[in-house]
């Protein structure tokens, strides 16, 4: 059993995430947002099996009592982002610092202050979400697609810096899956989404599940410092 902490967990890829990984026995760390409700429904069902943590992080908070929380975590899977939508010479300057934030800083933060114990006990898997549009170049997409880019610099940093501690630390970039940010855009658009996709369809996220799993799993122990693509053939 390991014990994992999501962030964004009241997401799309967030709760069927949880799920799974409730489901194969874990011990659940779940922080959300506002829509962290979406999850009583797992706690419910797992008693004593997770803990939900409320975070409104577009506000101040505190985030050493979010990290008191988390009680020998040996697994950090960051699913929490936001998207954005504008021209690089037109996106406001809060749009910007607000993708960076919640997009790498936060996630960067909460790992920072994990990774002493996984060091500790020279165990540990980190997990990051960066995006097909991160490595594509899509218009209007400025402050999205940077933040998201950046996970990928981090987590080959990060990987080079803990590999003889026994941590592995990998990327998972998703392209148009089923669930999430998808649903908020018009269905023309979402038209030609699935059109540029080779296989013709959204991603169903049980294939984002088997990601993780594998992983998570300690026999995955030589895999580091990768960007797996979960996109369809986008790549």
């Amino acid at each position: 059993m390991r014990k994992i902490v999501i962030t964004g967990a009241s997401g799309g890829i967030g709760q069927a995430l949880a799920e799974d990984l409730l489901r194969k026995g874990h011990f659940l760390y779940l922080v959300g947002n506002k829509n962290i409700s979406r999850l009583d429904g797992l706690q419910k069902t797992f008693p004593g099996k997770l803990v939900l943590l409320p975070f409104d992080f577009d506000h101040d908070f505190d985030l050493e009592d979010l990290v008191q929380h988390l009680v020998d975590v040996d697994t950090v899977i960051h699913a929490m982002g936001v998207s954005s939508a504008g021209m690089s010479w037109k996106i406001a300057e809060s749009i910007w610092e607000r993708s960076l934030r919640l997009n790498l800083t936060i996630p960067f933060k909460i790992t920072q202050r994990l990774i002493p114990s996984m060091r500790q006990e020279k165990f540990g898997r980190i997990i990051f979400f960066s995006s097909v549009v991160a490595q594509k170049g899509i218009v209007g997409t400025s402050a999205y697609s940077a933040s998201k880019s950046a996970l990928i610099g981090l987590t080959r940093t990060l990987a080079a810096e803990l590999a003889t501690s026994n941590i592995t630390v990998n990327c998972i970039a998703p392209g148009y899956m089923d669930v999430g940010m998808i649903h908020e855009v018009s269905p023309e658009f979402l038209e030609n989404v699935v059109e540029s996709i080779p296989m013709k369809q959204l991603g169903d996220v049980k294939n984002i599940c088997k990601t993780v799993n594998y992983l998570i799993d300690e026999k995955t122990d030589y895999v580091t410092g990768q960007v797996l693509n979960v996109n369809g053939g986008m790549i």
